[in-house]
Parts: C-alpha cells; sequence; structure tokens
C-alpha cells in the first residue's frame, strides 16, 4: 500500500475568514452599535424587518453577530481537523483495499480540504453582509431571499466542482471495471444491491445507492429541501 501523507488543515482559508470576521465585526462594533435604539433588534422577519428587541449592550451585540460567523469559522476548523486526521488512517484497518482506492480517497480527502475552504470562507462573508445589512437597517424585502440563493448557487458550485475534481481522480485511478459503471457522481447506482447507504470505499464515507427507491428519495431531498427552503422564505419574504 503507497504511503500517503497527512493532509493538513488548509490554515489560510482558517486565518482569512477569522481576519474578515474580525474588520467586519468591527466596523459593525464602531460605526453600527452606537446608532442602533435601546432595545435593540435581535431578530428580523422574511422582509428584513426587526420583530425581536432586548436591552442594549454591547456583550449581547456581540454574542449574535459572532452566533453565525463562529458556528462557521468552528466548523471550518472541525470538519478540515477530521479530515486532516481520516486521512492518516486510509490505508489502516478497514480502510482502503487496495493502491487504487488508496489514492482516490487521499485525493478526494484532500479535493474536499481545499474545496471546503474557499466555500465556508465565501459563505461566512454572506452570513456578515447579511448582517451589516440588518443592522443599517437598509434592508429590502428581496434581499433576504437574494443572499439565499446566493448561498444555494455557492453550495452547488461547490458540488459542480467537486465532482468535476473527483473524477478526474476516478479517470488517474480508475475503479475495477464493474464498478466503475455504477458510479454516477457522487452516488452509487446498482437497482440489484440491497444497500441504501454505500461504503465509497474508504472504509468511513458513505453515498446514497440511488438504485434503490429510499436511496433516490434520500438523495432527491438533500437537493429538494434547500430548494424549497429558499422558495418559502423567497415568497414568504416578497409577499409580507
Amino acid at each position: 500500500m503507497p504511503d500517503l501523507p497527512r493532509i493538513p488543515v488548509a490554515w489560510r482559508w482558517v486565518w482569512a475568514t477569522v481576519v474578515s470576521t474580525a474588520v467586519i465585526v468591527a466596523a459593525l462594533v464602531a460605526f453600527e452599535y452606537p446608532r442602533l435604539p435601546d432595545p435593540m433588534p435581535v431578530h428580523w422577519n422574511a422582509a428584513g424587518e426587526p420583530d425581536g428587541f432586548r436591552p442594549k449592550s454591547m456583550g449581547a451585540f456581540l454574542g449574535l453577530v459572532l452566533l453565525g460567523p463562529g458556528s462557521l469559522i468552528l466548523t471550518m476548523l472541525g470538519s478540515m481537523g477530521l479530515i486532516s486526521m481520516q486521512s492518516t488512517s486510509i490505508t489502516g484497518m478497514g480502510g482502503a483495499k487496495t493502491p487504487a482506492e488508496a489514492h482516490r480517497t487521499w485525493h478526494g480527502y484532500r479535493i474536499v480540504q481545499g474545496n471546503l475552504g474557499w466555500y465556508l470562507f465565501l459563505l461566512n462573508l454572506v452570513v456578515l453582509f447579511m448582517l451589516a445589512r440588518s443592522y443599517g437597517g437598509n434592508t429590502a424585502p428581496f434581499e433576504l431571499p437574494l443572499m439565499l440563493a446566493l448561498i444555494f448557487a455557492l453550495t452547488a458550485a461547490l458540488i459542480v466542482r467537486q465532482v468535476r475534481q473527483q473524477k478526474a481522480v476516478e479517470e488517474e485511478y480508475p475503479r475495477p471495471a464493474g464498478e466503475r459503471a455504477k458510479w454516477r457522481g457522487i452516488f452509487y447506482h446498482d437497482p440489484e444491491d440491497p444497500r441504501i447507504l454505500v461504503d465509497t470505499g474508504s472504509g468511513s464515507n458513505f453515498t446514497f445507492n440511488t438504485g434503490r427507491p429510499a436511496g433516490r428519495v434520500l438523495a432527491g431531498l438533500l437537493f429538494a429541501l434547500p430548494a424549497l427552503l429558499l422558495l418559502w422564505i423567497g415568497i414568504a419574504a416578497l409577499g409580507g
């Protein structure tokens, strides 16, 4: 089996996210916090109108502003750290069974690590922009669905890029001929296989078997639920 190195955490994206968050939050504290009324808004409806308030304080303001970005930064650190740890056990017990499988898995982890970096960085900027607009009091009814559409587009771009890069890896380290035809992008497709969740080959990651009815439903929900949520919020915002 190949001796594959540990995939490092993409610290440049982590630091870019932390620094951009610090700069934007500092600007909000300097320019928007002094203008907030007391009580200050803490929640907005789908039309961008404040509908929840609490007594004004710097601690409460920072807690609200940092909740979203802080969660994203922790998600970034946790997911990248997990990928880094998993990359050290690809060829261990229960992991890849062939050198080609080990290479596919390692390169797959490397691709995910890089894509998560830019995706979560941009997602954090969208969240910060929404916060800045909300506290600036300049939101229009169409802005929330527009921002959610942007998030949806970023997610779609992430998936497309991931699939394309993974396809290139599959071409360089192909699966056995009998297995190759059963993979359709990120999904496995074999009507004769009773499994709904299928190991991707790494021993730790799974995908849906779209050859089974339940697998098709779950795979469809993976894409349909965000789209329905976006549609519902858009209707609520523009209708309100």
